[in-house]
């Protein structure tokens, strides 16, 4: 099994509870620094709510989440491609990505047929968001 694995610059909370809210992601697990204060291996220079450690279910895959960016990431080569049943949901997905993030492809460019669209989200995610096809 191939698990995608994302580091944040500290704002990891806020990237689970986006994912959460506007694309109804599954909070499997969250481990703060600061959940287990009789653990030697805490790093008391890390704040409390520094995410040491998550998983997300998010469109039926795993997701690792965890703060640790030395800065907002460039994810230039590496992206997200969500394949959807509808065109409502790719709109619905698509603008929600978009919101607060920068959109790369306008959905409904002119180069497919079909709607389809890319973003980068306001944590520096890329996204390709279109139909399904078999």
């Amino acid at each position: 099994m191939l698990v995608p694995s994302i580091s944040f610059p500290g704002n990891c909370d806020e990237a689970i509870t986006y994912y959460r809210d506007a694309l109804g992601a599954e909070v499997k697990v969250i481990i703060h620094n600061g959940d287990d204060t009789t653990d030697p291996n805490v790093d008391k220079s890390l704040p409390p709510n520094y995410v040491t450690y998550s998983e997300i279910l998010l469109f039926g895959t795993s997701v690792m989440m965890a703060d640790g960016a030395k800065e907002k990431m460039s994810c230039d080569n590496f992206s997200f491609t969500l394949s959807l049943d509808t065109e409502e949901e790719v709109t619905s997905v698509f603008n929600k990505l978009a919101d607060g993030g920068e959109i790369t492809v306008p959905l409904g460019a002119e180069l497919y047929d079909y709607p389809m669209g890319c973003v980068k989200d306001r944590f520096g995610i890329s996204w390709t968001v279109s139909i399904y096809f078999e």
